[in-house]
């Protein structure tokens, strides 16, 4: 059934990274957001990294979740019209959809990858949060407020 979306106020802080906000019908929304981080403590990067092709986890087919009986569906549309108000949203992203009407079709999909690469052979306690000593032999992890005076 097509009907008339009426929309009053829609406040949206922040919209990103494949997301959609839409108002109205649609027949099919295909969102997809795909994501490689390289963070590193010394800034040094190599010319060929960041190929999704290196890891089998952007190539696994997602599993889609099928009901576990069969059910019966039944909606009334009473009128014809779609009627909201207002709308305050902080933020939709990664592969979010926003939408105020009637769709048939709606996947998504968001795959990340973080990759955190620290220098080993520092001072400090070994197997904890590294420290920097800084002046005065007062124990690791002891920071001046200004080392200057």
């Amino acid at each position: 059934m097509v009907r008339l979306s009426i929309v009053g106020n829609v406040y949206i802080n922040d919209l990103s990274s494949s997301s959609i906000m839409h108002v109205g019908d649609n027949i099919n929304t295909a969102l997809k957001t795909r994501v490689f981080a390289v963070q590193r403590e010394v800034p040094f990067y190599y010319g060929n990294e960041g190929s999704f092709k290196a890891y089998p986890f952007y190539q696994r087919p997602f599993p889609i979740p099928q009901p576990h009986e069969p059910f019966t569906m039944c909606v009334d549309n009473l009128g014809s019209f779609i009627r909201v108000q207002n709308i305050r949203i902080l933020g939709v992203s990664s592969s979010s959809i926003l939408q105020i009407g009637c769709n048939r079709i709606t996947s998504g999909e968001t795959r990340i990858k973080n990759i955190r690469q620290f220098v080993t052979d520092k001072p400090g306690p070994k197997e904890k949060t590294t420290f920097v000593k800084l002046g005065k032999e007062e124990g690791v992890g002891f920071f001046e407020a200004n080392p200057q005076q």
